[in-house]
């Protein structure tokens, strides 16, 4: 691999563990025309492949935690909302809440 392309694959590698998907978008963008540019034969796409499937599965479980964040939030911000009794003016809140019954055996 040139130095440009290993570059970009760095820069690409960071921008996605720190969550900054603008910047592993612009990377992935410049190695696309680094690679374009340069030209890459079957050998160097035999060594590019590993480090492009470590992208693809770090790019997956940013995806992932990311889905799992908004879950998260949602559901707090539902849990809130039910917990809301009085409103700004002071009038009673009724939210209900989908909680299960607890049964007892």
């Amino acid at each position: 691999m040139s130095r440009a392309v290993t570059r970009q694959m760095a820069q690409i590698r960071a921008a996605l563990i720190s969550g900054d998907a603008q910047a592993a978008l612009a990377a992935i963008d410049d190695l696309t025309r680094v690679a374009a540019r340069a030209g890459l034969d079957e050998e160097a796409r035999a060594r590019l492949e590993p480090a492009l499937a470590e992208l693809r599965a770090l790019a997956q479980a940013s995806l992932t935690g990311a889905q799992q964040a908004a879950d998260q939030i949602r559901a707090i911000v539902q849990a809130a909302r039910s917990l809301q009794t009085y409103d700004s003016l002071g009038r009673r809140n009724v939210m209900p809440t989908r909680a299960t019954a607890a049964q007892r055996f």
